[in-house]
This record gives C-alpha cells, sequence and structure tokens, in this order.
C-alpha cells in the first residue's frame, strides 16, 4: 500500500516527498501578456493546504490534465520558502512543479473542509494576519453596480464592484471585487438569482485602508479568489437559519 507524506511535513532540505491532496483551486497568473503560470491549491483529507505553483514552460500541459475538485499524487517536486508578501495560505512553504514532476489522479478521499474560515471580528479588531489570504463565510447582499473607472478605456483592468457580507451575529464587511474577478462576480451573482446569497468568500485579502476597526475591507487578490456559493458547512447553515 502506498503510503505519502503529511503536508505538515514538507520542507526546502529534503527530497523525495510523496503527497496526496484534492485540487481546491487552480488559477493563472500572468507574468506577461504571452506568459502564463498557473496555481494550485492543495488540501489534505485532514484540511491543511498549500500552494504550488507551475512555471509557464508546464502551465499549457497541466491547465488542461488538473481540475478542481480531483484528487491527486505528487512525486518529484521542489520545496521553497512561502515568502511573498501576501500569502495563499499559512503553510510555510510552497511546491514547486519540476521537468521531471509526477502527478496521477487518484480515488477520492473522505475529507474535512478545506476552508480556513475567519472570523469577522478579528478582522474588525484587526486582530488577523492582514499577509494571509482568508475565506470567509457569510451572507452577501446589497450588491452594487459593474462600474468601470476608466469608461473610454474599455478595459476589464478598470471595473470594480462593491457588496456587502455579513455574519451570524450581524457583523457586516465591505467587499470590493475588481478587475475580471469584478466581472465574473457580477454574472455569476445574477445568473444565480441576486438577492441574499450565502456563500464563502475563498482567498481574499484584507485591506486596512486607514487606521480603526470600520476602515476595513475585504478585497479580491487577482485570479485565486473566488466564490462558493451554498457551502455545504454548519457555519452557512447557521446562516441560513437566521
Amino acid at each position: 500500500m502506498e503510503s505519502f507524506h503529511p503536508l505538515s511535513l514538507l520542507k526546502p532540505s529534503i527530497r523525495g516527498w510523496c503527497i496526496r491532496g484534492r485540487v481546491v483551486r487552480t488559477f493563472l497568473v500572468s507574468l506577461v501578456p504571452s506568459s502564463k503560470v498557473m496555481g494550485l491549491i492543495l488540501a489534505e483529507e485532514h484540511g491543511m493546504t498549500i500552494e504550488a505553483t507551475v512555471g509557464y514552460k508546464m502551465s499549457d500541459h497541466y491547465k488542461d490534465f488538473i481540475n478542481e475538485g480531483e484528487w491527486v499524487t505528487i512525486t518529484n517536486f521542489g520545496v521553497v520558502e512561502n515568502s511573498g508578501s501576501v500569502r495563499a495560505t499559512t503553510h510555510s512553504f510552497k511546491i514547486g512543479f519540476f521537468v521531471d514532476i509526477v502527478v496521477r489522479l487518484t480515488s477520492p478521499l473522505p475529507a474535512i473542509p478545506h476552508y480556513r474560515l475567519a472570523s469577522f471580528s478579528s478582522i474588525i479588531d484587526d486582530e488577523i494576519d492582514k499577509s494571509v489570504l482568508v475565506d470567509l463565510v457569510g451572507a452577501i447582499y446589497d450588491v452594487g453596480e459593474l462600474i468601470n473607472t476608466r469608461p473610454k478605456q474599455n478595459n476589464v483592468d478598470d471595473l470594480t464592484l462593491i457588496f456587502k457580507i455579513s455574519d451570524n451575529e450581524n457583523r457586516v464587511l465591505e467587499c470590493l471585487a475588481t478587475k475580471k474577478e469584478a466581472l465574473d462576480f457580477d454574472h455569476n451573482y445574477r445568473r444565480y438569482g441576486g438577492g441574499v446569497i450565502v456563500a464563502v468568500l475563498g482567498w481574499w485579502k484584507i485591506d486596512r485602508y486607514f487606521d480603526g476597526p470600520k476602515n476595513v475591507r475585504v478585497c479580491t487578490a487577482g485570479t485565486i479568489s473566488t466564490v462558493f456559493p451554498d457551502p455545504d458547512i454548519p457555519e452557512s447553515n447557521e446562516i441560513h437559519e437566521i
């Protein structure tokens, strides 16, 4: 029977790792107009997550091979410091895809949800690490119009959309989606029927633009940011019951 290393043990000083996890997020990041790097968030069955980066030479292959929700095993990969100014996970390290990496699809396992839910109070009271992207569960409402901040340019990078999200104790945070993520949010929100929608905001950034408890909002952080409507978790059910 094949054995796998826990994500918590990964470190750069050791080679020969073999891991198994569920792909909970895939996204593409443009370095230059003609070059994109693929990013992945992997979660093991216990809920721990780690980010993986696929170099641009391999991204075209893996973006068609790896899909969200699939379970994979990965061997022959590198481990590097997770040292960015904004990090997608709390893990100290990230996975890097080497040329000789081996990725295989595998059977799914029973797993706990991967969401790393932040409390609204920890954000409002400035008690949370703002350098790590957060997940939030709440009721989305008061969704504004999609706005082009430079209408003469007709560029998706100039789009913004503001909405609110509240938790089960009626604490409220303002949210800002920008660029293509604003366009996607508007499209999916209208398609979902509008109104009040309970959802998890996945991998959003905390922006404290002035000192003080009210001067904070939650913003998209590029293509990694997404929305999971009606998640099957107890916290979502609590909000539905309000």
